[in-house]
């Protein structure tokens, strides 16, 4: 017997799946986690995090506990307006956020405390995003990396200017080498 595919639930696609499995629930009316699991051919566990999250909210309610035999039954309240979901987190906001609350921290440290449910910032990113406010005196070493016995570097924020994220943007400039001038396009630096 083959499997049915089951999609996973990432960042890019969290806000769009969970407003397809409201909708399946509000197309059942009453349901059981199994029901929107393969509605939307999801794992039972992301399905049972979309309907808790319903029941958090006040959208649904709940008709019967899982106990013995019986499953978990609810009703979703169809005249429920759920409110609009918040903007949904950039990594360099929790990437930030995190290394505000993080006495110091590596790489991995932040890729793990900066990952949600709906934002993945993988290893890679985090340490791309730690040299660039390194060199922009951001942070400071307390421990260099060591390559050879793969340690990476342990950082500490020394420059914590306010909540919201600093951005590692590109700059397109124009450079004349008849008048060694360097010229910023788009504004002003």
């Amino acid at each position: 017997m083959k499997r049915p595919k089951v999609h996973a639930v990432t960042a890019k696609n969290y806000l769009a799946m969970s407003e397809a499995a409201w909708a399946i629930a509000l197309r059942l009316g009453e349901f059981g986690y199994s029901e929107i699991a393969v509605g939307l051919k999801v794992s039972h566990e992301q399905a049972t995090r979309f309907v808790r999250g319903w029941l958090k909210e006040g959208a649904v309610e709940q008709l019967s506990e899982g106990r013995g035999n019986n499953r978990c039954r609810f009703r979703a309240y169809a005249d429920f307006v759920r409110p609009e979901p918040l903007r949904q987190r950039t990594p360099a906001e929790n990437m930030w956020t995190a290394m505000r609350r993080l006495r110091s921290f590596t790489p991995s440290d932040l890729s793990a405390h900066a990952t949600t449910e709906t934002v993945s910032v993988d290893q890679t990113h985090a340490g791309a995003y730690c040299r660039s406010l390194l060199s922009a005196g951001y942070l400071s070493v307390v421990r260099p990396a060591s390559p050879s016995v793969n340690r990476e570097a342990i950082y500490r924020l020394v420059n914590e200017t306010g909540p919201q994220a600093p951005v590692t943007k590109r700059v397109a400039a124009l450079v004349d080498p008849n008048s060694g001038e360097t010229i910023v396009l788009g504004g002003n630096l």
